[in-house]
């Protein structure tokens, strides 16, 4: 396996959920059980940040294997801040960013865009809507960090080498965001 690097942020307060989404039931685990090892299909190590309730992820995660915990302390400061911290341990050339709250991606959809890897951030989306995970090389990574001005991820990104690819996965869509998204995702992904 080649080493490749995945960024995950599980550091937010899930406000418009209304309650902490990662630890929320999903399949045999949680959102952010699946969501870790969906990346580990592919991904030969996880650099899971955290921050809002953080001691209970560092606890439950502490002892996997491959999976770097960093702590975010400037959660309050937004997703932007947590990739930050995440991008300053990469050590792979490249590597995918994406979300704890993004439990159906596959190894298929990891493998497509890795065979589509460049000099760039390579940005999914399912017809038009941006989806993760996001795959870029370190340079774009750490020159899109150090971008703070624009406010957010996306727009830096956007600001800098990238390239859109549209996908017929619809997983790389179905973030969970409020209690209605959980809802349709679960219809969805019965067993």
């Amino acid at each position: 396996m080649q080493h490749i690097d995945c960024i995950i942020t599980a550091a937010g307060l899930s406000s418009r959920m209304g309650q902490w989404k990662m630890m929320l039931p999903w399949q045999q685990g949680t959102i952010l059980d699946a969501s870790i090892k969906n990346a580990r299909q592919f991904c030969s190590r996880i650099i899971l940040v955290t921050g809002f309730r953080g001691d209970e992820l560092h606890q439950r995660y502490a002892e996997t294997d491959n999976l770097l915990l960093v702590n975010n302390s400037d959660y309050n400061e937004g997703l932007f801040s947590s990739l930050i911290a995440g991008a300053r341990h990469v050590e792979s050339e490249y590597c995918f960013i994406t979300h704890g709250d993004i439990p159906c991606l596959n190894e298929k959809i990891f493998n497509e865009l890795w065979q589509l890897r460049g000099d760039y951030a390579l940005i999914p989306q399912h017809n038009g809507t941006p989806g993760h995970p996001v795959l870029i090389n370190q340079p774009t990574l750490h020159a899109a960090v150090n971008q703070r001005q624009t406010g957010s991820m996306r727009s830096a990104l956007l600001a800098g080498k990238h390239r859109c690819i549209e996908m017929k996965a619809p997983e790389i869509i179905f973030d969970i965001d409020t209690p209605q998204d959980f809802i349709k995702l679960q219809d969805n992904y019965r067993q």
